[in-house]
């Protein structure tokens, strides 16, 4: 591969970094920790928050939650 086919991506995803403010090792490793704990914090509040809302509301099917029932419980214990 010709060297300048490699370096063009690298100097625009450089060009990116340093635009948003990260020119250090630790800035990226403070970058990456705000957009994980972003989405810890995200899938949080729709798990607890938005998804139940949802549901209630009927803009969404409620998850099935797999429940086992007496019936289905007792058909097991018949069948070991």
């Amino acid at each position: 591969m010709d060297e300048r086919n490699i370096s063009a991506p690298l100097a625009k995803l450089i060009t990116v970094w340093v635009a948003f403010g990260i020119t250090s090792w630790e800035k990226a490793a403070a970058a990456a920790a705000f957009f994980y704990s972003a989405l810890l914090i995200i899938e949080w509040m729709w798990k607890k928050i938005f998804r139940p809302l949802c549901e209630r509301l009927g803009w969404i099917k409620p998850k099935n939650r797999n429940l086992v029932s007496d019936t289905d419980l007792a058909r097991l214990e018949r069948d070991r």
